[in-house]
C-alpha cells in the first residue's frame, strides 16, 4: 500500500512460456481525482531475453484513495501488453495494523489484496456516511480525523478478512491452557466469559469512527431527537410505523403485551438461565 506523501517504488513480474525480449515499457498513472500522470519511466531486469522480468516504477503518492497503475510492455516480437493494476494510498500505515491483528506478513497478506480490500472498506463507509461524502470523502478528511478513520479502516478489514481465513489453531480459539499437565483446550465458538475477538475489534471501530469529526457531528445531531422510550401501538411495536423498535421498547413490549394471557411466566423464564 502507498502513503500520502512518500515515493515508492512498486514491482511487476511477468513470466512468459518461452524467451522474450523486452524493447520498451512505461506506466500510465490515474490519480483519485481523475487527473493523470503518463510516461512514468520503468526500468527491468534482465536486460537480455529471459522467461520471467522484473519491471519498477517510482510514483509519488499526492492524494489518498484509490489509484490505477496500467503498465505498457513492448516486446521484441511485436507484441504490446497492457496490465492494471490497482493501488491505494493511505493517510497511515493501514496494512501494518492489518497484519497485526491477524497475525500474518506480506507473504500471507501480499500488498495487492489489501489494496483492493482497504478500497472497498473506505468506499463503503464513505457510502455509509452522508456527512462523509458532504466533507469531500476520504480526501477530505483532516488531523486526527485521518488517523481515526484510518485505525476504523484496518479494524473493519481485518474483521472481514478474519472470518474466511484460518484459525489460530485448527480446532478453533483457545479457551484455557492447563500449565499442569501442559494441556491445551479449544473452543469452536465464543470463549465463555470473553468477547469474539471480531466483536472487540469492532466496538474498536466503532469507537474511532464515532470521534471523526463529521461522523461525530451526525451523532450528537441525531441525539437531539433520540427518544428509546417513545413507543406507539397497542403492541409497542414500532416497525408497523415504518421504523426500527429500539431496545428499550423491545423490552417494554416483551415485558408487557407478549405475555400471553393465561400462560405462566415460568414458560418465557425458561429460556434464560441464571
Amino acid at each position: 500500500m502507498l502513503l500520502v506523501g512518500d515515493t515508492q517504488t512498486i514491482s511487476r513480474v511477468e513470466s512468459f512460456a518461452a524467451a522474450e525480449t523486452v524493447t520498451s515499457a512505461i506506466a500510465n498513472l490515474v490519480r483519485p481525482d481523475g487527473s493523470q500522470q503518463s510516461g512514468l519511466s520503468v526500468s527491468w531486469t534482465p536486460a537480455s531475453a529471459a522467461t520471467s522480468f522484473t519491471f519498477s516504477t517510482q510514483l509519488t503518492a499526492s492524494l489518498p484513495g484509490e489509484y490505477a497503475l496500467v503498465w505498457q510492455i513492448h516486446l521484441g516480437d511485436g507484441q504490446v501488453l497492457n496490465r492494471y493494476q490497482r493501488l491505494f494510498a493511505a493517510y497511515t500505515n493501514v496494512g501494518d495494523l492489518i497484519r497485526r491483528r491477524l497475525n500474518e506478513t506480506n507473504l500471507g497478506l501480499p500488498e495487492a489484496d489489501l489494496d483492493a480490500e482497504v478500497s472497498f472498506t473506505v468506499t463503503s463507509l464513505v457510502d455509509r456516511f452522508v456527512p462523509l461524502q458532504m466533507a469531500g470523502g476520504y480526501g477530505g478528511l483532516v488531523g486526527l480525523d485521518q488517523d481515526r478513520f484510518d485505525c476504523a479502516v484496518g479494524l473493519l478489514t481485518a474483521l472481514r478478512l478474519r472470518a474466511c481465513r484460518a484459525k489460530s489453531v485448527p480446532l478453533g480459539e483457545i479457551d484455557r491452557v492447563q500449565l499442569g499437565q501442559n494441556g491445551f483446550q479449544f473452543a469452536n465458538g465464543q470463549v465463555e466469559g470473553q468477547k469474539p475477538l471480531e466483536q472487540q475489534w469492532l466496538e474498536e471501530a466503532l469507537i474511532a469512527l464515532g470521534h471523526v469529526g463529521p461522523i461525530h457531528k451526525l451523532y450528537q445531531s441525531a441525539a437531539v431527537s433520540y427518544k428509546p422510550f417513545v413507543v406507539s401501538g397497542p403492541t409497542r411495536n414500532a416497525q408497523s410505523q415504518g421504523a426500527l423498535e429500539t431496545l428499550a421498547s423491545g423490552v417494554i413490549r416483551l415485558l408487557t403485551d407478549s405475555w400471553q394471557v393465561g400462560t405462566p411466566p415460568e414458560d418465557y423464564a425458561a429460556d434464560y438461565e441464571e
